[in-house]
């Protein structure tokens, strides 16, 4: 019976060990804020948001996929981390997002489109996304040859779809709290 025990134990511990990252606090960035995640969120950072440099990014995890999308004429490789580990990781709750850009461009995203593994892409076939690029992030879907907004469920921002949290990319500097 003891071995027993001692096993539920174990187990039992492995269980608390492996909670979700959002029952851990959400270190300060040590670099340039490159993200901004705000809104139904219960980890932040900052004055109610979660801002992340690219070293914490880049801590969640790495993905990558191969895609063709209507400005490229072959596949590119995008390399990133996966979204949902993102939004596991703020404890994001609610059933959309709004991923808005530098120039302003946004679009909606239902939480459901997690399912097709999306990446938040910091570089294209090994280069670093640059705000030249439209970057310093993509959100990028595998197997794809149709443009961002027409993307599973997407919607362009503004047409009506309310959202339960934002997802602000930076031009790698300090974000303003």
């Amino acid at each position: 019976m003891r071995p027993l025990i001692g096993l539920i134990f174990y187990a039992a511990a492995l269980g608390i060990c492996s909670l979700s990252h959002a029952a851990e606090p959400l270190p300060l960035p040590k670099g340039p804020v490159v993200l901004t995640v705000s809104g139904k969120i219960e980890q932040t950072n900052g004055n109610g948001v979660a801002l992340f440099d690219l070293e914490m990014l880049e801590a969640l995890g790495r993905a990558s996929l191969t895609s063709k999308w209507e400005l490229s004429e072959v596949p590119q490789l995008f390399e990133g981390i996966p979204l949902r580990a993102l939004m596991e990781r703020v404890g994001a709750q609610g059933k959309s997002l709004r991923a808005s850009a530098l120039n302003d461009y946004a679009a909606v995203i239902p939480m459901e489109d997690l399912r097709f593994e999306p990446i938040l892409a910091t570089k294209v076939d090994g280069r670093m996304l640059t705000i030249r690029d439209k970057g310093p992030l993509w959100i990028a879907y595998p197997g794809t040859s149709t443009g961002f907004c027409r993307m599973p469920g997407m919607t362009p921002a503004g047409s009506g779809s309310s959202t339960s949290f934002t997802l602000i990319s930076h031009a790698l500097q300090p974000a303003k709290l």
